[in-house]
């Protein structure tokens, strides 16, 4: 073992973590490069969350910030700060940035075409490899900061890099696993605070992943404050002062921060500006354990391995302070994934979320690493007994699961190996490097197995390949030439309204001005908008996306939709919408009431006055609803008919609020037979359901709409279940549910002729152009006529409208989502945003970035002079 503990050459080592970052992505590699059939060649990025938010997140941030618009636009979803909204992933990602440049170089140097989906597709291979490459490089240089052999701390880096939890933090959430980089990295920077007191190292990690992932920062700074908190009190031999180690870390970590400002302040403040919803669902102490619990063999996130088992029960090795430390914690966060107390913790205390379990897998691979390189010291007996809490744990596991996995036959191999170095084979080479490569082997035989089972399952597969980004369900030839041929009839401001399927985010990977969007941040104001203010009701209920505006044409109007593409099998075309453009497979509809994105207006309404969504509809139409102006009119509320018309169960029984629904497709019918209404009219129902039995999800159809709503205890429920929907009049109008009961109150049943629209629509407007550039948008014209100005671009605090008369205009919310503005005789107004404070917190991190410099040369001067 002596030979093993020469460090490695820096060419030696490069090569070696290279290799290993290769390997470790053998099994992924194999199945996207062998397949000759494009169905087979799966990428290594989720079906779900993968190919529906990072895949179009990165293709859409990289056009962004290479056409130079860096904070704000109006075709991310319905506008916005997109800056501030995707810090969350990858807008001030360092991994993502040093990507982009990489790409930009290999996009001007030798023409890679990297606009379509396909490119970042396999972009997403190159990416991990680099992250492989930095995490076993920083946790080498950990592991052997704190005792461990060089090739040990290899394998330890190996383990860390290659876990089943990494790969599946990477394939569904690729940013997630970019905190597999900042550990290695905070701990070793630690090491050398404490060690060699130099802080240069530990800022650096502090400001890196800061900037890099404000939610992650948070996991970040319990562990490096336990971390800490565990090295100061109990010291090692060649330690710092407590004092002197406090006296450096504070103002560094502070130092780290203040360099991260200009990132981590905007996203916090994006998260603080999402929606507030509370988790209402009561967490239990102890989960409820089934097979796939079981961390030792199929465990869905990971994979506790065998040498982690022997090296808890090797008793000898507990008197090294770092094997310690390393196996109390990683015996402390075993016993964590029994409790959703835990995942609540560091989910911030909303609902429990298991992405902590990358530190678990960390200590694991720190403890084996440290075993490693004591084993030579390990005596035989202690050594055969630590072998049986392994079978029996292994024996145990396959007897639960009822299946054996293919790695556990590598496990005698493995100890057999070890037994032999324990006698004169050790100190043979062969044997040395024999026992090693069978360890990497076993573990990349761990990732393939857990990828196979656990993530490249059926339903996943069917979608994350070449075949499937190239077809009607994300992004076909004729959808694209559709949208193109849109995109050359329509004026820049105005919006497309079509998204494939549930891929919500397609504006944004196809390159056009949407009306949907699939985000965790999504600014809370939209959101009320949407489940509050004007109730519209998305057909899948989430607390994470929005789109189109349930076929209800005011809103359309309002927001200049003014086009939109749907299938032949769709529902619900809005009563103003008319067929421009048939192919067969796909119908072009433009909105027969369009109204101008500039739009004068003179009536003010309070929104606090205004009390259904109808009624709200048609003040938008006839003027502006804000709080930032007195009022000076009112609107009339909708005439409710609930009285007049004839609501019956059917299928089911009502009695006291409560509707028993027997079997699938019972409910109400509602008969219209009996009035007289104007023909081209919409039927707005108000009405309150709650599922109260049994826990599920389920649909409510209203006339062919389908309103999917979540099961009660779903993480991503609303909680909003004062439901509006919109159907086209006609004499009978059903509404069904599946089996169940129900809380049902029919609170209110409207119609809308739609003739404030079109006298609205008929108005004479102002002559304007409106010309898109990097960071503003420029409003030309042709009268000067001075009053109230509505555009509906969504308003963000740090919008800011310049005329070229008037200069500095004051701008308001407007119309619960838009901007508002007064002008003067201004012919030309520019329309700009900035996120607040940016410029403050720009400032904040160049003079913590130059106070840094200071600190660390001081120190070294320091240390010099001593």
């Amino acid at each position: 073992m002596k030979k093993m503990k020469a460090p490695f050459s820096a060419i030696r080592l490069i090569v070696l973590i290279s290799v290993l970052s290769v390997l470790s992505h053998s099994y992924l590699l194999w199945r996207f490069l062998s397949p000759t059939d494009d169905k087979l060649k799966v990428f290594m990025t989720g079906a779900n969350d993968g190919l529906e938010q990072m895949l179009p997140m990165q293709l859409y941030l990289y056009e962004k910030f290479k056409e130079g618009t860096w904070f704000y636009d109006t075709d991310f979803g319905l506008g916005g700060d997109f800056y501030t909204d995707l810090a969350y992933y990858y807008s001030t990602n360092i991994i993502h940035h040093i990507n982009m440049v990489m790409v930009r170089v290999a996009e001007f140097f030798i023409g890679l075409d990297v606009a379509s989906i396909d490119f970042w597709a396999y972009n997403a291979f190159f990416i991990s490899m680099l992250k492989t490459f930095l995490i076993i490089y920083f946790t080498y240089r950990f592991l052997k900061s704190i005792g461990s052999a060089p090739l040990p701390a290899l394998v330890g880096g190996f383990i860390f890099a290659a876990s089943p939890t990494y790969f599946r933090f990477t394939i569904f959430w690729s940013f997630f696993s970019d905190v597999f980089i900042w550990l290695p990295l905070t701990l070793w920077a630690i090491e050398v605070l404490i060690r060699k007191g130099r802080p240069g190292l530990f800022i650096f990690a502090v400001a890196a992943t800061m900037i890099n992932n404000f939610y992650f920062a948070y996991y970040q700074f319990i562990i490096a404050l336990v971390y800490l908190g565990v090295r100061l009190l109990f010291k090692q031999r060649g330690d710092a002062s407590r004092i002197d180690t406090l006296k450096r870390a504070i103002p560094s970590g502070l130092l780290g921060a203040g360099i991260s400002c200009v990132a981590f302040f905007h996203a916090v403040r994006g998260f603080f500006n999402n929606d507030d919803r509370e988790y209402e669902v009561t967490v239990p102490l102890v989960s409820e354990l089934g097979w796939q619990d079981n961390i030792f063999y199929e465990n869905y996130l990971i994979i506790i391995l065998f040498l982690a088992i022997q090296a808890l029960f090797t008793m000898k090795l507990y008197r090294h302070y770092f094997f310690r430390l390393f196996a109390v914690l990683t015996i402390v966060f075993m016993l964590f994934t029994l409790s959703p107390y835990v995942d609540t913790f560091f989910n911030g205390f909303q609902q429990p979320q298991k992405r902590w379990h990358y530190m678990l897998v960390f200590f694991q691979a720190a403890l084996i690493a440290l075993y490693l390189s004591k084993f030579r010291t390990i005596p035989l007996k202690q050594y055969l007994t630590s072998l049986i809490p392994v079978y029996i744990i292994i024996a145990l596991s396959a007897w639960i699961k009822g299946d054996i996995v293919i790695w556990v036959w590598m496990i005698p191999l493995i100890q057999l190996l070890g037994l032999l170095l324990y006698f004169r084979w050790g100190r043979k080479p062969l044997v040395q490097v024999a026992h090693i490569f069978a360890i990497i082997t076993f573990v990349m035989m761990v990732a393939a197995s857990h990828t196979e089972s656990q993530i490249y399952h059926d339903g996943i597969t069917d979608r994350n390949h070449l075949f499937y980004i190239n077809s009607n369900h994300y992004a076909s030839d004729l959808q694209e030439y559709n949208i193109d041929w849109i995109q050359q009839r329509k004026q820049p401001e105005q919006k497309i309204d079509y998204k494939v399927k549930e891929q919500d985010n397609t504006p944004l990977y196809m390159g056009f001005n949407g009306t949907s969007l699939y985000s965790s941040i999504i600014d809370g104001e939209i959101i009320d908008f949407y489940y509050n203010d004007l109730k519209v009701n998305i057909r899948y209920e989430s607390i994470s996306r929005y789109s189109t505006f349930q076929s209800r044409s005011n809103l359309f109007s309002l927001f200049n939709v003014d086009y939109m593409m749907r299938s032949k099998d769709h529902y619900g075309i809005p009563l103003k919408f008319s067929p421009i453009k048939e192919d067969g497979t796909y119908t072009v509809y433009e909105n027969t009431l369009p109204l101008p994105f500039v739009r004068r207006v003179s009536r003010i309404y309070d929104p606090d006055e205004l009390e259904g969504p109808l009624e709200r509809e048609r003040a938008m139409l006839k003027g502006i609803v804000t709080d930032a102006r007195p009022p000076n009119a009112s609107e009339p509320s909708p005439e409710n008919i609930i009285d007049e018309i004839e609501i019956a169960p059917q299928n089911a029984s009502y009695t006291n609020g409560i509707l028993d629904v027997p079997s699938d497709d019972g409910g109400f019918m509602f008969d219209f037979s009996n009035i007289e209404i104007a023909e081209e009219s919409d039927v707005y129902i108000e009405i309150s359901i709650e599922l109260m039995e049994p826990v599920k999800r389920f649909t409510i159809d209203v006339d062919g709409y389908p309103n999917e709503r979540l099961f009660a205890t779903s993480k991503y429920r609303t909680y909003a279940d004062d439901l509006l929907y919109r159907v086209k009049l006609e004499d009978k109008i059903p509404i069904s549910f599946p089996e169940g009961r129900y809380a049902v109150d029919i609170e209110g049943v409207y119609i809308e002729d739609y003739d404030v629209l079109e006298q609205q629509s008929r108005k004479e407007s102002p002559n304007y152009t409106v010309t898109e550039k990097e960071n503003s948008y420029v409003i030309e014209l042709d009268d000067l006529e001075p009053g109230l100005i509505t555009v509906p671009m969504i308003f963000r605090e740090g919008m800011t409208a310049t005329g070229d008369a008037s200069g500095r205009l004051d701008t308001f919310r407007a119309n619960y989502l838009m901007t508002g503005f007064e002008t003067g005789n201004d012919s030309v107004i520019t329309i700009s945003y900035t996120p607040p404070y940016y410029w403050t917190t720009l400032l904040v991190s160049i003079i913590s970035l130059i106070l840094s410099i200071f600190w660390i040369m001081a120190k070294e001067f320091r240390k010099k002079g001593k």
